[in-house]
């Protein structure tokens, strides 16, 4: 029987050893989609998110036997970010360095494109753009386990709107709308914490 890589600080020193395609492969699927996240929060577009993102997986793989994780500042996430912003900022010089060879219209809307790429502060993206990806990634684990009727519900409260107009949509009493939206809380509260102690060292 094939071992399992739980996600942790043993998964990461495992995905160090570059002939160990399974750690590897875990690790990648566990932050791909923070990576992803990271890249479009700079106003990239799809396309080139996904260019970029395997850039960024390329220098991943390059530097990971090299990485150590000694202090709060060199927590796996920070340095994952700032390998991503890095490879943001290659990417649009690079653009910048073929739009010389395109012609004015080309050059003038892509141009545009460029500059509206603003790498930004990358403290306040690992922040910001963590806790969406722990909470989706959480969210995702919890919907299994509750049905559609709560899961509608939980989405209209998250939206602005109240347990007793919830109710009145979906045609259920307002007391099983407050036991939905309470039970889906709890549980996602309890996803996010065991998702940060997993993935957040």
């Amino acid at each position: 029987m094939e071992p399992t890589y739980s996600t942790s600080y043993t998964l990461l020193e495992r995905a160090k050893n570059q002939n160990d395609n399974q750690a590897w492969d875990q690790l990648i699927a566990n932050y791909r989609k923070y990576i992803y996240v990271v890249i479009r929060s700079m106003n990239v577009n799809s396309s080139d998110a996904d260019d970029i993102l395997q850039q960024v997986l390329i220098e991943l793989w390059k530097y990971l036997p090299k990485y150590e994780n000694t202090d709060k500042k060199s927590k796996f996430r920070y340095w994952l970010a700032k390998i991503t912003r890095n490879q943001v900022i290659s990417f649009i010089r690079r653009e910048q360095s073929h739009l010389k060879k395109c012609d004015h219209a080309k050059r003038e809307a892509q141009d545009l494109y460029l500059a509206s790429i603003e790498p930004p502060e990358i403290e306040r993206i690992i922040t910001q753009e963590w806790q969406v990806f722990l909470t989706n990634s959480a969210m995702e684990k919890v919907e299994v386990h509750f049905s559609a009727t709560a899961l509608k519900a939980f989405e209209l409260f998250r939206n602005g709107q109240t347990p007793n107009e919830i109710a009145e949509l979906l045609e259920v009493k307002p007391d099983s709308v407050y036991k939905y939206i309470s039970r889906i809380k709890l549980k996602l509260i309890q996803e996010i914490e065991h998702l940060q102690k997993e993935l957040d060292f």
